[in-house]
């Protein structure tokens, strides 16, 4: 399983390299030594087990969106001035569109936990959790019964226009 890890730096979300040691602080905290994915190990950082690494967050295909609702937290790349990173954030509300040749056209309002910033986003600045694997799962079984109910009709259709070409000629 890939990992991403929050780091005490600058409380954005990194894909983890490799998980190098544990220790249990005075308090009695989990913590983990991680080496950032593309760092070198001079950056390697001690983080909470528990509250600083999760299941690495899965980028949204363009079909995806449906599995992106309001109320969900969401891994969002947020470009600033002097950076661009993830952070976590709560999608506000989605405003749905047709897809087009260029995929989904759906915009995501979401407001970022560790500044309480809102933006509006595109789809592909979303990453969702590994929790919503079900919603992803769900859509593609609907759109497999509405495809094959689609060639089915369209089946139909052409054996009854074949029926009504063999009446009317």
């Amino acid at each position: 399983m890939e990992y991403e890890a929050r780091s005490a730096r600058d409380g954005a979300w990194y894909d983890v390299a490799s998980l190098l040691a544990h220790r249990k602080t005075e308090s009695g905290e989990e913590q983990v030594l991680v080496r950032f994915f593309g760092f070198a190990d001079e950056e390697d950082e001690w983080v909470s087990a528990r509250l600083s690494v999760r299941p690495r967050s899965l980028p949204c295909e363009g079909s995806e969106c449906v599995a992106v609702l309001p109320g969900d937290v969401v891994l969002c790349f947020q470009e600033a001035s002097d950076q661009a990173l993830y952070f976590d954030a709560d999608v506000r509300d989605v405003q749905r569109r047709r897809h087009d040749v260029r995929g989904c056209r759906c915009r995501f309002w979401v407001r970022y936990r560790h500044d309480n910033t809102e933006e509006v986003v595109p789809l592909r600045k979303i990453c969702r959790r590994p929790e919503t694997e079900y919603r992803v799962k769900a859509a593609q079984q609907m759109w497999r019964s509405a495809s094959a109910g689609f060639l089915e009709w369209r089946r139909l259709v052409g054996l009854l226009d074949d029926k009504l070409g063999d009446v009317y000629s």
